[in-house]
């Protein structure tokens, strides 16, 4: 997990920390009831929505490696930070808007483009399937 600076907000080290952790719900806590995170592959809006994004995004293997810049204002964080998404090394960013000490409005992505990680994640679980498949059949 990384090691996040002292004079980072709260609210964004315990969402790194369960994100970290694989706490769905954790993350949940982090979100105000009335969240929209919008990414280029499109918005989510409200807890639903971004609990089963997350819950599929931990399943990827996505790991925070270092914060490699943060900035804070009284209600906005913004960030980029290395991380790994199926073992590959990828530079995340996004920006956090709070209100009421939760995060309200969030912008997310990768540099370079975001991949369709989770129909990739589908396809190699296709794949271990079958070559378990032919395995036992063999």
């Amino acid at each position: 997990m990384v090691q996040l600076p002292d004079n980072v907000h709260p609210v964004f080290a315990r969402q790194v920390d369960c994100l970290a952790r694989g706490d769905v719900e954790g993350v949940m806590d982090t979100y105000h009831p009335e969240a929209v995170v919008v990414r280029f592959q499109g918005v989510l809006r409200g807890h639903d929505e971004i609990r089963a994004t997350f819950g599929g995004y931990m399943g990827l293997g996505a790991d925070t490696v270092k914060l490699l810049e943060y900035a804070e204002s009284e209600d906005t964080i913004m960030v980029r930070s290395e991380m790994t998404v199926m073992g590959e090394a990828e530079v995340g960013f996004g920006t956090y808007v709070l209100r009421d000490g939760r995060i309200w409005r969030q912008t997310a992505g990768i540099e370079g483009g975001m991949r369709d990680w989770f129909a990739e994640a589908e396809r190699r679980k296709a794949a271990a399937e079958a070559q378990n498949t032919d395995a036992v059949a063999s």
